[in-house]
């Protein structure tokens, strides 16, 4: 005696449920797209013109105004120097850093006259006999601006020294670079001011 076992075919998934299948990965692909599309749409750079920027010590943004005196009591401004390229040297006497960046930036500053206005922005000391020994000490004759209420290291948001901000031309900020500069890098990036 054998035993008969019927074996049935397998059935159709009902319609629903393969409608609904494709229904979500539908969904899935378009979201894929979009999500694609609004990545693209978002790297595509702003068109916002720097002047309806606020001021602040960021690429693309005006320099903040900068309004200091000097070793010898003459007040320099930084928008006096609109229409060349400026770079701004955040320091102090004690910065390892600073020290050993300083011959590289005179060595520009020689070379390179008044095409480029360096300026030297003391951030630390009250004491401007400190400044002067340090000045004398490295033959500087770029301006040396005295921050002694910390206004400017403030308004330029110093994380640590030294700090070089490239401003173009038109006052627009193009580099915050921390930490020690060199010639050749600061000459690299002239082009760009």
């Amino acid at each position: 005696m054998t035993e008969h076992v019927q074996i049935e075919a397998p059935t159709a998934p009902p319609a629903r449920r393969i409608l609904s299948a494709n229904l979500w990965g539908g969904l899935i692909a378009l979201a894929l797209v979009l999500g694609g599309a609004w990545t693209l749409i978002n790297r595509i750079p702003q068109t916002t013109p720097a002047a309806d920027l606020p001021a602040a010590p960021i690429k693309g943004h005006p320099a903040p105004e900068i309004v200091l005196g000097t070793l010898d009591g003459q007040t320099v401004r930084l928008s006096d120097f609109r229409g060349k390229p400026v770079i701004v040297n955040f320091w102090a006497t004690w910065c390892p850093p600073c020290r050993a960046e300083t011959p590289e930036l005179q060595a520009l500053h020689r070379e390179l006259g008044d095409k480029v206005v360096l300026l030297g922005v003391n951030v630390t000391s009250q004491d401007n006999g400190d400044v002067a020994g340090f000045v004398r000490e490295f033959g500087v004759t770029y301006p040396i601006l005295m921050d002694v209420d910390g206004k400017a290291f403030q308004d330029y948001n110093i994380l640590g020294l030294p700090t070089t901000i490239f401003i173009d031309r038109n006052g627009i900020v193009n580099e915050v670079f921390t930490g020690a500069v060199n010639k050749a890098y600061i000459e690299s990036k002239l082009p760009e001011l």
